[in-house]
């Protein structure tokens, strides 16, 4: 056949030679049981595919726990830091304007971060 003259450099593994030895009965059952498997590998790369969409939604859903953990960590640490500052102004001697004004500055901002640190936990509560 002239397909085989041009010689085995586009066909290195002899897969053309083969098929061209096949009778046309044979040829027919080998191109369909191909197409069975592509067909089969392609639902395999599918199903990879969605194990692997599910797999980074999972990986988002941990980042953002660890996010939420951290930020909740750091916010209780501030807290501790401003009650311990409130408790330095309350022990102080002298109730002078000035030490009352940052004692109530300081428990402003302690009530928001304890506040914030609440719907930072609700939030996170419901989105699970």
């Amino acid at each position: 056949m002239n397909v085989l003259s041009v010689g085995d450099h586009g066909d290195p593994s002899g897969h053309r030679r083969r098929l061209l030895e096949l009778d046309k009965k044979d040829l027919v059952e080998e191109v369909i049981r191909t197409w069975d498997a592509l067909a089969g590998s392609e639902a395999e790369l599918g199903e990879v595919r969605i194990k692997v969409g599910q797999l980074e939604v999972e990986n988002a859903k941990i980042r953002g726990v660890r996010g939420v953990s951290a930020t909740k960590v750091e916010m209780a640490d501030r807290i501790e830091e401003l009650e311990r500052e409130i408790s330095v102004l309350s022990v102080k001697e002298g109730n002078r304007s000035e030490d009352d004004e940052e004692l109530a500055r300081l428990r402003e901002k302690e009530e928001t971060l304890l506040t914030a640190l609440l719907d930072l936990e609700r939030e996170f509560a419901s989105s699970r």
